[in-house]
């Protein structure tokens, strides 16, 4: 088994065919069939089944694909972090970030990274908790920048705290209830929320739930703040945010915080990486950008 054969599985793997993976890496379909058969030959049984619909995977080839994505990031990034080592500053850093961190840290530390590391490709994804935790597992980012659940982001993982969401109610300018001084007088409100019930995203059904009331009447649920925003502006919706981002006016001048005597739980923003994997010198140092800017971010919030 070669590392190039198990590449080779990937691509076909991830396109689906033979032919569409060959055409991905620019070789012959033939030669990238034989690199499969060997590897298949290698290992004594068969990873790929093959259909009129292209091909999937055998209960070995699942088992191999898990750890296969596992090899290759680790042999990239062991090539990024030797070439940089000896200062050639190349290579990529994959980085996941929750969508609150999307608004308040990006705009902050990317240009000053890009200055640091201008030959360095940073590479984005967005999402919940419960949606980076399978790349983070597979090695598929380098680290996280999320809310992790009060349980702990799980086992392989470390946690690094970085600040404490204080979370807040806001509303359109004007909304009839934007003057409401108690949770209770929003209970025959609906909502816009962020994520699934119960999660960091989803703590307006904790914080309904702590105060003795009803579910709140969850209308839409969004994946990102530009939707959560776009309704709250132009709707009666009400939805619960990071207090900071309203503090820093990110967003917007048509929204209101709506000052409840009430406090929502908050959730607290970690750093989180595999226990047993090293960050390559470009990793490591948009990581501590990522720390360093944090820190500013919450004292802005206090």
């Amino acid at each position: 088994m070669t590392l190039q054969q198990l590449r080779d599985f990937l691509a076909v793997v991830e396109q689906g065919s033979f032919r569409q993976a060959a055409r991905i890496l620019d070789v012959s379909q033939a030669g990238l069939t034989n690199s499969v058969k060997a590897l298949e030959s290698s290992l004594g049984g068969s990873l790929l089944a093959r259909s009129g619909r292209g091909v999937h995977l055998t209960d070995a080839g699942h088992r191999l694909y898990a750890r296969a994505i596992l090899i290759d990031r680790e042999a990239r990034r062991a090539e990024d972090e030797v070439r940089q080592m000896h200062g050639h500053e190349t290579g990529t850093v994959d980085v996941a970030i929750g969508p609150s961190m999307t608004a308040l840290l990006l705009p902050r530390v990317v240009a000053d990274f890009r200055a640091r590391f201008p030959k360095v490709e940073l590479r984005l994804t967005s999402g919940f908790f419960e949606q980076i935790l399978p790349s983070l597992q597979l090695g598929q980012v380098d680290f996280a920048v999320t809310s992790v659940p009060d349980e702990g982001a799980g086992g392989g993982l470390v946690s690094t705290p970085l600040l404490q969401t204080r979370l807040g109610v806001v509303a359109r300018k004007g909304h009839p209830m934007a003057d409401a001084r108690s949770l209770r007088e929003l209970t025959d409100c609906e909502w816009v929320v962020m994520g699934p019930p119960g999660r960091p995203g989803g703590t307006i059904v904790r914080f309904f739930e702590d105060n003795g009331l009803p579910a709140p009447k969850a209308a839409v649920r969004c994946e990102s703040f530009a939707q959560v925003m776009a309704l709250v502006n132009s709707t009666d919706l009400l939805a619960l945010v990071p207090r900071v981002m309203l503090d820093q006016g990110l967003l917007g001048s048509l929204v209101v915080p709506v000052e409840l005597d009430e406090h929502a739980h908050s959730f607290e923003i970690c750093l989180v990486r595999r226990a047993e994997a090293s960050l390559t010198p470009a990793a490591a140092a948009f990581a501590a950008m990522c720390e360093s800017c944090s820190r500013i971010i919450a004292g802005m919030g206090r």
